[in-house]
């Protein structure tokens, strides 16, 4: 399965968004999904990939032949850093395209410095 990084953008809006404590809820993040038209299992995999790149705290319970239980918790200090790279909706438009241009794909971490690059010039420094 290939990471959507729209989709991770949009997930970790969400989470960030969110007035729980701990992340939206299972039923929440679920709605969240079928809103996006993403599938439980491109969700659950969404989920533990930014749990392995330490972005949120949540965790997927997997049962049967698929997620039971699909907890995003709270972002992280570095989910924090990467989405405030990445949450102006232009900065984001701005770096997809010039990831595009360049025939690129690229790690959270070329994002986020590409994404921080193009804030700066926005900001003119």
């Amino acid at each position: 399965m290939e990471l959507n990084y729209d989709f991770v953008r949009k997930v970790l809006i969400e989470c960030a968004d969110s007035d729980h404590p701990q992340g939206p809820t299972d039923k929440e993040i679920r709605a969240f999904a079928s809103n996006n038209n993403v599938n439980l299992n491109e969700l659950a995999f969404t989920i533990d990939k930014l749990r392995e790149a330490d972005f949120i705290n949540g965790k997927v319970i997997y049962g049967g032949d698929g997620p039971y239980k699909i907890l995003i918790g709270n972002l992280t200090w570095d989910g924090n850093q990467y989405l405030n790279s990445i949450r102006s909706s232009s900065v984001w438009k701005k770096t997809k395209q010039k990831l595009i241009d360049n025939g690129i794909t690229a790690s959270f971490s070329v994002i986020t410095s590409l994404a921080t690059a193009i804030a700066k010039q926005k900001l003119g420094l």
